[in-house]
């Protein structure tokens, strides 16, 4: 395709979605301005919900929805148009590609952020619903977290385990309740009322939450709690040391794709590399200077110490 004014700017724009250069000051202002945008608009839906607030600034309120809604549109419509020059090849139709990109998971979370505002606008539905709604436009700033970005890598590779021990969790929680039923439901008949009821007990108690509010009261039943319990600690642990490996192994692989520059500093008007990158003398050991110690620029390693110059 011929690279046209109108092909250059969908290629920029696809660019700046994708944050192919972090280090764009382009990329790093729009993504700045999104994210305070997002922040400032979840705050107002968040004090909309306090009357007194509410009652005084409500047409600042509205100004303000209606400008973060055009603004979020905006970029949602934007991101279609220049999905196609995406890196994934499954977007690369101008038809179809849009189309699968319409249905991916960031641009459902795109839509949803602006949805709920037209059909208030529109009259479609609940305001109060749509209000609340539009907090999930605190998911579009899952899309530049390098953290949620490894998280999701961490659940992908680890899946398997994952749903081994969530398996193992919904096991206890079912024998757990039921037990827990047929040795309470006697003599607390309001409160371990059914086996649902029960496996909220045993949710709190694998949790090790313990919100009081469903106690066993029988021996049978506190031996019974008390074996929840300690599975319960034991699985979460497990979970828990079961994500922390996997980060940790997500993260260094990240950092091996995604290596810091180093650092260059100006010594003698050189250019010199940080983090240990001196120049040896040739017997793969910096060169020093007798006297202080101190490392010596490649200038100064040709001169003895009257100044003059060394024969080669």
């Amino acid at each position: 395709m011929p690279d046209t004014p109108r092909v250059s700017l969908r290629r920029q724009l696809a660019t700046v979605f994708e944050d192919e250069d972090p280090h764009n000051p382009v990329t790093q202002a729009f993504n700045l301005a999104l994210t305070l945008l997002i922040v400032a608009n979840v705050s107002c839906v968040i004090l909309e919900s306090v009357e007194p607030i509410r009652l005084r600034f409500a047409p600042a309120f509205d100004a303000f929805e209606q400008v973060a809604t055009a603004t979020f549109a905006v970029e949602y419509v934007l991101r279609v148009w220049a999905s196609v020059d995406f890196h994934a090849s499954d977007y690369c139709d101008p038809l179809w590609g849009r189309l699968r990109y319409v249905r991916s998971f960031f641009a459902l979370v795109d839509l949803a952020a602006v949805l709920p505002a037209i059909l208030g606008f529109l009259g479609a539905a609940d305001l109060r619903v749509l209000r609340l709604l539009r907090l999930v436009r605190l998911l579009k700033l899952v899309r530049h977290s390098t953290t949620f970005g490894l998280l999701f890598a961490v659940l992908r590779e680890e899946a398997r385990s994952v749903a081994a021990l969530l398996f193992v969790l919904l096991l206890t929680v079912v024998i757990a309740g039921s037990l827990m039923y047929m040795l309470e439901n006697s003599e607390q008949p309001g409160v371990f009322s059914s086996i649902p009821a029960a496996m909220w007990w045993a949710i709190e108690t694998l949790t090790t939450v313990g919100y009081g509010d469903m106690v066993p009261v029988t021996v049978a039943g506190r031996i019974v709690g008390g074996a929840v319990s300690i599975v319960g600690i034991g699985t979460l642990a497990l979970f828990s040391g079961l994500i922390t490996v996997g980060f940790l192994d997500q993260l260094k692989i990240y950092r091996e794709q995604h290596p810091h520059p180093p650092k260059v500093e100006v010594a003698h008007g050189k250019k010199v590399r940080s983090h240990g990158e001196h120049h040896d003398d040739g017997a793969g050991l910096p060169a020093t200077c007798p006297h202080c110690g101190g490392v010596l620029s490649l200038s100064a390693r040709h001169r003895n110490e009257h100044g003059e110059p060394l024969d080669a």
